[in-house]
């Protein structure tokens, strides 16, 4: 009896189990606004340099200026002033310990962080852990919605909220997103995503994820999505619309699994939908800061076609947002959670094959590469300290 198809939806990693006693319970012109000022922020232009007057009598003949001593004295006195000024800041800003930037890299951190209530050294190590291995990004569990319409683990909630104080005390210039989940399976008709109730509960509920436990932003984890879901987009501009401009939003995107016309090992299955056309992940990029390309369980059966998969989706994702210029960068996940077949197996699946095609990407993409700022490691409760280590290697310059 033959084998049914293999379905990259169905073995998508699990969202992470809740505690035992977790309860039940701007259009698209704001985008190109929030583009168009990072991309200011991001290339200040100097200010235009004006040329002196000519200094002419009317004849055409040279007049030299008219130097008043007095005048010129006082100015003297004041440049002097300023110089004194700018090398005493230049000598504290030396003496001054530099401020660390946040690494590169990402982490997606369960229940055992945000749920468990861990204590404050406990947390510290957390962090130092992540400044080892240039983790600057969390995506930190807060709740899914489900099917009745009620967030997950409510009871939870404060533990959540300290452990932001926690950790902004232990890491402040990280980046901490609230991760926040939407299986689109349900409704009358088994599919909700277009629900305007449902988008609007998510962007009432992002709203709360910043201004009230106190994210730099959110994290958004909806599946799955195909390619022009519309109402993907609708929910998108939903958040983006309660949270503002200055709020992050951080997009979790599958793969293009199986992607055609393009030598590269594909899964066994084509499934229509699973690749995303460049005009929608331009679409998503204009409506988030950062995507996190799910670049795993891709059905392949050796490492080095897991490679070239992986690298294809760096290069495919940086080229399209390349495209619309600063103000979205990508996050590359890499694989360490436990076999999951046909999916995923580890031993095809794993940060040394991930690595290899992230560089391999990377090269692919050329000058669409700046715009890939890091990977990003699922999960952090999977990840063994042989993994650790491998990851430190692969990111150690």
């Amino acid at each position: 009896m033959s084998q049914p198809p293999y379905d990259p939806f169905a073995d998508l990693p699990p969202l992470p189990t809740p505690p035992d006693d977790a309860d039940g319970g701007s259009k698209s012109g704001g985008a190109r606004e929030r583009q168009q000022r990072r991309k200011q922020q991001a290339h200040a232009q100097p200010a235009t340099t004006r040329k002196a007057p000519k200094q002419t009598a009317p004849g055409g003949r040279l007049r030299m200026p008219r130097l008043n001593f007095t005048v010129n004295k006082i100015w003297i006195t004041l440049a002097a002033a300023i110089i004194v000024v700018i090398i005493v800041v230049v000598v504290l800003g030396q003496l001054r310990p530099a401020r660390l930037d946040a690494g590169a890299n990402a982490i997606w951190a369960g229940t055992e962080w945000t749920y468990d209530a861990p204590d404050d050294q406990t947390v510290a190590d957390f962090a130092q852990k992540l400044r080892d291995h240039d983790i600057g990004t969390v995506y930190a569990w807060v709740s899914w919605l489900q099917e009745d319409g009620t967030w997950r683990g409510t009871t939870n909630f404060p533990n959540v909220k300290r452990f932001v104080e926690q950790f902004r005390a232990a890491y402040p210039e990280a980046t901490l997103y609230g991760w926040v989940s939407l299986p689109v399976s349900g409704g009358a008709d088994g599919y909700r995503l277009d629900d305007e109730g449902v988008q609007q509960a998510v962007a009432d509920f992002s709203q709360r994820v910043v201004n009230d436990f106190g994210f730099d932003g959110v994290f958004l984890n909806v599946e799955p999505v195909w390619d022009e879901d519309e109402s993907f987009l609708s929910l998108l501009r939903s958040v983006r619309s309660a949270l503002g401009i200055d709020a992050l939003v951080s997009v979790a995107a599958p793969p293009d699994w199986s992607p055609e016309g393009v030598d590269i090992p594909v899964p066994p299955l084509i499934v229509p939908g699973t690749v995303w056309s460049d005009t929608f992940k331009q679409s998503i990029a204009l409506l988030s800061d950062e995507i996190a390309v799910m670049a795993y369980n891709s059905g392949l059966s050796t490492p080095d076609d897991y490679s070239r998969w992986v690298a294809y989706q760096v290069s495919a994702f940086a080229r399209a947002i390349a495209q619309l210029g600063e103000g979205t960068h990508l996050v590359i996940g890499m694989p360490t959670y436990d076999a999951e077949p046909p999916g995923h197996d580890p031993l095809v699946e794993n940060i040394a094959s991930a690595e290899s095609g992230y560089q391999l990407g990377l090269e692919q993409a050329g000058d669409s590469a700046s715009f890939v700022r890091g990977r990003a490691l699922y999960a952090g409760w999977t990840t063994d300290d042989q993994e650790w280590a491998a990851f430190k290697e692969a990111v150690t310059p």
